[in-house]
C-alpha cells in the first residue's frame, strides 16, 4: 500500500566557450530514460512550487522540471553561466558559485538594478542557506539573473547563475517567490528507474519513521532521528528531548498529518517541506515544518526543525487529497 508520506526529492568549474543555443521543446521522460539522482518526485501540494530548477556546473545548463501526476517532466533546458572560478564557494569574493538546496525569494528588474550587469531581471537565493552557515561559509548576493546580449555568456559571473534575457523571462513564469528550489551541482549524475525508485523509497521510510515515533510519543526512537547537534528556535538536542517529554505527560494522544512534501537532496544533505496538522486532546495546529538533516551512515539525521503556521483550509484540502490517493492505491493493489 502507498504511504501518506509518498517522498519527494526533489531537487559551474568553468569548461570551454561552446556556441550558445536554447532548448524550448518538452521533453516527457520516457519508462527506459534515465532520471536525475537527486530529483525523485515534487511535491503535489499547490502550497508549494511545481517547478524545480536543476543546475549543472559542468554542463554549464539549467534544467527545468515539472511535476505531472507522479511522473516528472522535463520542461526546458538552456545553457548557463556561472562563477569565473572553478569550485564550490566557501568564502565572499571567491568568484564561485556555491552548491547546494537554494530557494529562489525576491525578484528584482529595473530600476532595481543596472540593466549592463543583471539584464531585464534577476531573483535573489538564500544562499548562504542552514547547510552553508553550518559550514562556516560566508558572502551573499548569489542569484539567478541575466545580461545584455551584447556580453557573452562564457565571460564567467561572480558566482551568480546567468542567462540570456530571453530566458530569464521564461524561467520567471515557473518561479513561485520562496518556494520553487534551484538545486546546483558541480554534475548531476542520472540512475535508472529501479535505483531511482529505491531510492524513492528508502527516504519514504525514514521520514514514514519519524513520523510514526512521533506520534506514537516513543521519545528514544523519535529521537534517534536527531542529531546531537541538533538546534531549532529556543532549543538544543537536550532542551528538545526534554520538550518532547513533558508534552508527552500532558497530552493523552497526539497525531501528526503530513502532506506529500518537498524532500530535495544534495549529495548528503537533506531538506524535507511539507504542511503539517497537529493535534492533540489540547492542541491543534496547522503550519509548514521544514526539516534539515544531514547523511550518517545509511541514513539521515536532522540537525534542525522550522515551523511557520500555514492556512488551516489549505493544509486540511492538502492532507484530505493524500489521504483520498493512499486509499485508492490500497484499493487498486487489493483488486489485482
Amino acid at each position: 500500500m502507498r504511504s501518506l508520506l509518498s517522498v519527494s526529492l526533489i531537487i559551474l568549474a568553468c569548461l570551454p566557450a561552446r556556441a550558445e543555443s536554447v532548448s524550448s521543446a518538452p521533453s516527457q521522460l520516457g519508462a527506459n530514460d534515465l532520471l536525475p539522482a537527486p530529483l525523485l518526485q515534487i511535491s503535489e501540494t499547490d502550497a508549494f512550487s511545481k517547478f524545480v530548477f536543476l543546475v549543472d556546473k559542468e554542463k554549464r545548463k539549467l534544467t527545468v522540471f515539472e511535476r505531472n501526476g507522479e511522473q516528472i517532466k522535463k520542461v526546458d533546458e538552456f545553457p548557463a553561466d556561472i562563477g569565473a572560478a572553478g569550485g564550490n564557494k566557501t568564502k565572499r569574493d571567491d568568484k564561485k558559485t556555491p552548491e547546494g538546496i537554494y530557494f529562489l525569494q525576491k525578484r528584482l528588474t529595473q530600476p532595481e538594478i543596472p540593466f549592463n550587469l543583471y539584464g531585464a531581471l534577476a531573483f535573489t537565493t538564500n544562499y548562504p542557506n542552514l547547510f552553508d552557515k553550518r559550514e562556516n561559509k560566508t558572502g551573499s548576493g548569489i542569484w539567478l539573473h541575466a545580461i545584455p546580449d551584447t556580453v557573452p555568456l562564457t565571460r564567467g559571473s561572480r558566482g551568480c547563475v546567468v542567462v540570456r534575457n530571453e530566458v530569464i523571462k521564461k524561467l520567471a513564469d515557473y518561479i513561485k517567490l520562496n518556494e520553487t528550489p534551484i538545486l546546483i551541482f558541480d554534475h548531476v549524475s542520472y540512475v535508472s528507474k529501479d535505483e531511482h525508485e529505491k531510492r524513492r523509497v528508502a527516504l519514504n521510510t525514514f521520514i514514514e519513521g519519524w513520523r510514526q515515533s512521533w506520534e506514537s510519543q516513543d521519545i528514544d526512537k523519535y529521537m534517534s532521528f536527531y542529531d546531537t547537534e541538533f538546534k531549532a528556535p529556543g532549543f538544543d538536542f537536550a532542551g528538545w528531548k526534554n520538550h518532547k517529554s513533558n508534552l508527552k505527560k500532558q497530552y493523552e494522544f497526539i497525531k501528526v498529518h503530513l502532506s506529500q512534501p518537498y524532500i530535495v537532496q544534495h549529495n548528503d544533505q537533506l531538506l524535507v517541506k511539507t504542511l503539517q496538522r497537529y493535534e492533540s486532546d489540547k492542541h491543534i495546529d496547522y503550519g509548514v515544518k521544514t526539516i534539515y538533516a544531514v547523511k550518517s551512515g545509511d541514513s539521515y539525521k536532522i540537525i534542525r526543525e522550522e515551523w511557520a503556521p500555514f492556512s488551516q483550509k489549505a493544509v486540511s484540502s492538502a492532507i484530505a487529497r493524500e489521504n483520498s490517493m493512499t486509499a485508492q492505491a490500497g484499493n487498486i493493489q487489493q483488486t489485482q
